[in-house]
Protein backbone atom coordinates (compact mmCIF):
# COMPACT_ATOMS: atom_id res chain seq x y z
CA UNK A 1 0.00 0.00 0.00
CA UNK A 2 1.42 3.36 -1.08
CA UNK A 3 0.99 6.09 1.53
CA UNK A 4 0.29 9.76 0.63
CA UNK A 5 3.04 12.30 1.38
CA UNK A 6 3.70 15.95 0.59
CA UNK A 7 7.05 17.62 -0.06
CA UNK A 8 7.91 21.27 0.52
CA UNK A 9 11.19 22.75 -0.75
CA UNK A 10 12.60 25.40 -3.07
CA UNK A 11 16.37 25.58 -3.84
CA UNK A 12 18.73 23.22 -5.63
CA UNK A 13 19.81 21.59 -2.38
CA UNK A 14 16.24 20.38 -1.77
CA UNK A 15 16.24 18.25 -4.93
CA UNK A 16 18.12 15.16 -3.62
CA UNK A 17 15.65 14.56 -0.74
CA UNK A 18 12.75 15.10 -3.16
CA UNK A 19 14.30 12.50 -5.46
CA UNK A 20 14.75 10.10 -2.53
CA UNK A 21 11.11 10.55 -1.55
CA UNK A 22 9.97 10.01 -5.14
CA UNK A 23 11.98 6.80 -5.46
CA UNK A 24 10.83 5.33 -2.15
CA UNK A 25 8.44 2.45 -2.98
CA UNK A 26 6.01 2.77 -0.06
CA UNK A 27 4.75 6.32 -0.62
CA UNK A 28 3.27 8.57 -3.29
CA UNK A 29 4.00 12.29 -3.52
CA UNK A 30 0.55 13.85 -3.78
CA UNK A 31 1.85 17.42 -4.06
CA UNK A 32 5.09 19.41 -4.16
CA UNK A 33 4.94 22.87 -2.62
CA UNK A 34 7.59 25.38 -3.61
CA UNK A 35 8.06 29.15 -3.76
CA UNK A 36 6.38 31.01 -6.65
CA UNK A 37 8.40 32.05 -9.67
CA UNK A 38 10.62 35.02 -8.83
CA UNK A 39 12.36 37.72 -10.92
CA UNK A 40 16.03 36.88 -11.50
CA UNK A 41 18.93 38.82 -12.98
CA UNK A 42 19.15 42.33 -14.38
CA UNK A 43 16.21 41.75 -16.70
CA UNK A 44 14.10 40.46 -13.78
CA UNK A 45 12.98 37.45 -15.77
CA UNK A 46 10.40 35.39 -13.90
CA UNK A 47 12.15 32.12 -13.05
CA UNK A 48 10.77 28.93 -11.45
CA UNK A 49 12.48 27.44 -8.42
CA UNK A 50 14.88 24.52 -8.97
CA UNK A 51 12.46 22.24 -7.10
CA UNK A 52 9.61 23.24 -9.41
CA UNK A 53 11.69 22.50 -12.50
CA UNK A 54 12.71 19.10 -11.12
CA UNK A 55 9.19 18.20 -9.94
CA UNK A 56 7.82 19.08 -13.38
CA UNK A 57 10.34 16.72 -14.96
CA UNK A 58 8.91 13.94 -12.78
CA UNK A 59 5.33 14.85 -13.59
CA UNK A 60 4.50 15.58 -9.96
CA UNK A 61 1.62 17.88 -8.90
CA UNK A 62 3.07 21.32 -8.07
CA UNK A 63 1.70 24.08 -5.89
CA UNK A 64 3.27 27.56 -5.58
CA UNK A 65 1.26 29.54 -3.02
CA UNK A 66 2.46 32.93 -1.86
CA UNK A 67 1.36 32.05 1.67
CA UNK A 68 1.44 28.55 3.12
CA UNK A 69 -1.16 29.63 5.68
CA UNK A 70 -3.75 30.56 3.04
CA UNK A 71 -7.13 28.83 3.62
CA UNK A 72 -7.06 27.12 0.21
CA UNK A 73 -3.65 25.56 1.02
CA UNK A 74 -4.93 24.17 4.31
CA UNK A 75 -8.09 22.85 2.64
CA UNK A 76 -6.12 21.07 -0.07
CA UNK A 77 -3.74 19.49 2.44
CA UNK A 78 -6.67 18.32 4.55
CA UNK A 79 -8.14 16.69 1.45
CA UNK A 80 -4.82 14.96 0.66
CA UNK A 81 -4.54 13.77 4.29
CA UNK A 82 -0.80 13.01 4.05
CA UNK A 83 0.84 10.63 6.47
CA UNK A 84 3.79 13.03 6.67
CA UNK A 85 5.02 16.27 5.14
CA UNK A 86 8.74 16.46 4.36
CA UNK A 87 10.24 19.97 4.38
CA UNK A 88 13.66 21.05 3.10
CA UNK A 89 14.51 24.74 2.72
CA UNK A 90 10.96 25.67 1.76
CA UNK A 91 11.37 29.34 2.63
CA UNK A 92 8.15 29.96 4.56
CA UNK A 93 7.19 29.55 8.21
CA UNK A 94 4.52 26.87 8.51
CA UNK A 95 1.53 27.76 10.71
CA UNK A 96 0.30 25.54 13.53
CA UNK A 97 -2.84 24.78 11.52
CA UNK A 98 -0.71 23.25 8.77
CA UNK A 99 1.62 21.38 11.11
CA UNK A 100 -1.41 19.61 12.60
CA UNK A 101 -2.66 18.21 9.28
CA UNK A 102 -0.38 15.21 8.54
CA UNK A 103 -1.10 12.14 10.66
CA UNK A 104 2.46 11.75 11.95
CA UNK A 105 3.64 15.32 11.53
CA UNK A 106 5.89 17.54 9.43
CA UNK A 107 9.59 16.66 9.30
CA UNK A 108 12.31 19.11 8.39
CA UNK A 109 15.75 18.39 6.96
CA UNK A 110 18.00 21.08 8.44
CA UNK A 111 21.57 21.55 7.22
CA UNK A 112 23.34 21.64 10.58
CA UNK A 113 23.68 19.41 13.61
CA UNK A 114 20.95 20.92 15.73
CA UNK A 115 20.80 22.59 18.17
CA UNK A 116 23.81 24.36 16.60
CA UNK A 117 22.82 26.95 14.01
CA UNK A 118 19.08 27.17 14.20
CA UNK A 119 17.89 29.59 11.54
CA UNK A 120 18.01 30.47 7.86
CA UNK A 121 21.73 30.23 6.99
CA UNK A 122 23.29 27.26 8.81
CA UNK A 123 25.79 26.40 6.08
CA UNK A 124 27.11 29.94 5.83
CA UNK A 125 27.20 30.26 9.62
CA UNK A 126 29.28 27.11 10.03
CA UNK A 127 31.78 28.32 7.43
CA UNK A 128 32.03 31.81 8.90
CA UNK A 129 32.54 30.47 12.40
CA UNK A 130 35.33 28.16 11.28
CA UNK A 131 33.50 25.04 12.46
CA UNK A 132 35.45 21.82 11.95
CA UNK A 133 32.38 19.81 10.98
CA UNK A 134 28.66 19.99 10.34
CA UNK A 135 25.89 17.63 9.23
CA UNK A 136 22.14 17.24 8.68
CA UNK A 137 19.39 17.01 11.28
CA UNK A 138 16.00 15.38 10.70
CA UNK A 139 13.57 16.98 13.12
CA UNK A 140 9.86 17.03 13.77
CA UNK A 141 8.71 20.57 13.04
CA UNK A 142 7.12 22.66 15.77
CA UNK A 143 5.95 26.28 15.75
CA UNK A 144 9.29 27.59 17.00
CA UNK A 145 12.33 28.11 14.82
CA UNK A 146 14.14 24.77 14.34
CA UNK A 147 13.35 23.83 17.95
CA UNK A 148 11.53 20.55 17.29
CA UNK A 149 12.72 17.22 18.67
CA UNK A 150 15.19 15.21 16.61
CA UNK A 151 14.45 12.00 14.77
CA UNK A 152 18.10 11.56 13.81
CA UNK A 153 21.29 13.37 12.83
CA UNK A 154 23.81 12.39 10.20
CA UNK A 155 27.41 11.52 11.08
CA UNK A 156 29.74 14.50 11.35
CA UNK A 157 30.70 15.87 7.94
CA UNK A 158 34.17 17.52 7.94
CA UNK A 159 34.38 21.07 6.62
CA UNK A 160 37.35 21.39 4.27
CA UNK A 161 39.53 24.50 3.87
CA UNK A 162 38.35 24.88 0.26
CA UNK A 163 34.62 24.49 0.99
CA UNK A 164 32.26 27.23 -0.11
CA UNK A 165 28.59 27.31 0.81
CA UNK A 166 27.82 25.89 -2.64
CA UNK A 167 30.30 23.01 -2.36
CA UNK A 168 29.38 22.14 1.23
CA UNK A 169 25.67 22.54 0.48
CA UNK A 170 25.91 20.04 -2.34
CA UNK A 171 27.46 17.45 -0.02
CA UNK A 172 24.88 18.08 2.69
CA UNK A 173 22.03 17.75 0.19
CA UNK A 174 23.22 14.25 -0.69
CA UNK A 175 23.57 13.42 2.99
CA UNK A 176 20.02 14.69 3.62
CA UNK A 177 18.67 12.31 0.99
CA UNK A 178 20.48 9.38 2.62
CA UNK A 179 19.24 10.38 6.08
CA UNK A 180 15.65 10.68 4.87
CA UNK A 181 15.76 7.31 3.10
CA UNK A 182 17.19 5.65 6.19
CA UNK A 183 14.32 6.81 8.41
CA UNK A 184 11.44 7.10 5.95
CA UNK A 185 9.78 3.78 6.79
CA UNK A 186 9.63 4.73 10.47
CA UNK A 187 8.20 8.15 9.63
CA UNK A 188 5.50 6.68 7.38
CA UNK A 189 4.53 4.05 9.94
CA UNK A 190 4.71 6.32 12.96
CA UNK A 191 7.34 4.13 14.61
CA UNK A 192 10.02 6.82 15.01
CA UNK A 193 11.39 8.05 18.32
CA UNK A 194 12.17 11.65 19.22
CA UNK A 195 14.97 13.26 21.23
CA UNK A 196 14.66 16.74 22.70
CA UNK A 197 17.29 19.27 21.71
CA UNK A 198 19.68 20.50 24.39
CA UNK A 199 18.61 24.11 24.87
CA UNK A 200 21.93 24.89 26.57
CA UNK A 201 23.75 24.24 23.28
CA UNK A 202 21.59 26.39 21.00
CA UNK A 203 23.17 28.86 18.59
CA UNK A 204 21.34 30.92 15.98
CA UNK A 205 21.95 32.22 12.48
CA UNK A 206 19.87 34.66 10.47
CA UNK A 207 18.94 35.57 6.91
CA UNK A 208 22.01 36.96 5.13
CA UNK A 209 21.72 40.45 3.66
CA UNK A 210 23.67 41.62 0.64
CA UNK A 211 25.37 44.44 2.53
CA UNK A 212 26.99 41.95 4.91
CA UNK A 213 29.47 41.21 2.14
CA UNK A 214 31.14 44.60 2.69
CA UNK A 215 34.64 44.08 4.12
CA UNK A 216 35.55 46.06 7.23
CA UNK A 217 39.31 46.00 7.03
CA UNK A 218 39.94 47.45 10.48
CA UNK A 219 37.37 45.24 12.24
CA UNK A 220 37.83 41.83 10.58
CA UNK A 221 40.87 39.56 10.61
CA UNK A 222 42.36 38.06 7.47
CA UNK A 223 41.08 34.63 8.48
CA UNK A 224 37.58 35.97 9.14
CA UNK A 225 37.44 37.66 5.73
CA UNK A 226 38.62 34.50 3.98
CA UNK A 227 35.97 32.43 5.78
CA UNK A 228 33.32 35.00 4.88
CA UNK A 229 34.34 34.80 1.23
CA UNK A 230 33.80 31.05 1.23
CA UNK A 231 30.56 31.35 3.19
CA UNK A 232 29.21 34.02 0.82
CA UNK A 233 30.08 32.11 -2.38
CA UNK A 234 28.09 32.13 -4.60
CA UNK A 235 25.96 34.83 -2.89
CA UNK A 236 26.26 37.64 -1.91
CA UNK A 237 30.05 37.62 -2.29
CA UNK A 238 32.42 39.97 -0.47
CA UNK A 239 33.47 43.39 -1.69
CA UNK A 240 35.21 46.67 -0.93
CA UNK A 241 35.54 50.04 -2.67
CA UNK A 242 38.58 51.76 -4.13
CA UNK A 243 39.47 55.41 -3.45
CA UNK A 244 37.14 56.49 -6.28
CA UNK A 245 34.16 54.67 -4.81
CA UNK A 246 34.25 51.87 -7.40
CA UNK A 247 33.24 48.45 -6.14
CA UNK A 248 35.82 45.64 -6.09
CA UNK A 249 34.48 42.13 -5.52
CA UNK A 250 37.10 39.72 -4.16
CA UNK A 251 36.79 36.20 -5.55
CA UNK A 252 39.98 34.46 -4.43
CA UNK A 253 42.29 35.32 -1.52
CA UNK A 254 45.18 33.90 0.49
CA UNK A 255 45.62 34.48 4.21
CA UNK A 256 49.00 35.77 5.36
CA UNK A 257 48.62 35.54 9.15
CA UNK A 258 52.15 36.62 10.04
CA UNK A 259 52.22 39.74 7.87
CA UNK A 260 50.74 42.92 9.29
CA UNK A 261 50.11 46.06 7.25
CA UNK A 262 47.89 49.07 7.90
CA UNK A 263 44.27 47.83 7.56
CA UNK A 264 42.71 48.41 4.16
CA UNK A 265 45.76 49.89 2.41
CA UNK A 266 46.83 48.27 -0.87
CA UNK A 267 50.46 47.09 -0.79
CA UNK A 268 52.69 45.78 -3.56
CA UNK A 269 51.61 42.32 -4.69
CA UNK A 270 47.99 43.26 -3.96
CA UNK A 271 48.37 42.52 -0.25
CA UNK A 272 45.91 44.20 2.09
CA UNK A 273 46.31 44.60 5.83
CA UNK A 274 43.41 43.68 8.13
CA UNK A 275 42.67 43.85 11.84
CA UNK A 276 44.99 40.86 12.25
CA UNK A 277 47.21 39.50 9.49
CA UNK A 278 46.97 40.33 5.82
CA UNK A 279 45.24 39.08 2.68
CA UNK A 280 46.85 38.50 -0.67
CA UNK A 281 44.20 39.10 -3.34
CA UNK A 282 44.54 36.40 -6.01
CA UNK A 283 41.49 37.25 -8.12
CA UNK A 284 38.85 39.98 -8.11
CA UNK A 285 36.14 41.57 -10.19
CA UNK A 286 36.23 45.36 -10.64
CA UNK A 287 32.89 47.13 -11.02
CA UNK A 288 31.56 46.69 -14.56
CA UNK A 289 34.41 44.36 -15.52
CA UNK A 290 35.03 40.63 -15.73
CA UNK A 291 36.95 38.68 -13.10
CA UNK A 292 40.71 39.21 -13.24
CA UNK A 293 43.77 37.56 -11.76
CA UNK A 294 45.85 39.81 -9.52
CA UNK A 295 48.67 40.43 -11.99
CA UNK A 296 46.24 41.44 -14.74
CA UNK A 297 44.42 43.77 -12.36
CA UNK A 298 47.65 45.48 -11.31
CA UNK A 299 48.59 46.16 -14.93
CA UNK A 300 45.46 48.27 -15.31
CA UNK A 301 45.00 49.52 -11.77
CA UNK A 302 48.56 49.79 -10.49
CA UNK A 303 47.92 53.42 -9.50
CA UNK A 304 45.83 52.10 -6.58
CA UNK A 305 48.88 50.69 -4.79
CA UNK A 306 49.39 52.66 -1.59
CA UNK A 307 45.81 53.92 -1.46
CA UNK A 308 43.16 52.98 1.13
CA UNK A 309 40.14 50.80 0.42
CA UNK A 310 36.64 51.16 1.78
CA UNK A 311 34.10 53.97 1.90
Amino acid sequence: MSLPVVFMGTPEMAIPPLQALHEFPDCTIEAVYTQPDRPVGRKKKMTPSPVRVYAESLGLPIRTPERAKAPEVLEELQAIAPKIIVVCAYGQILPKSLLAIPEYGCFNLHYSLLPRWRGASPIQAALQAGDAFTGVALQKTVFKLDAGPLVACSPHEPIHPTDTSAILGERLSRISAELLTEHLSDLLNGTFSLTKQDENQVTFCRIIKKEEGLIQWNKESAEAIERKLRAFTPWPGIYTFDQNGKRLQLTQVEVLPEINHPPGVIQLGLIIGTQSGSLRILALKPEGKREMQADEFLRGYGHLVGTPLGK
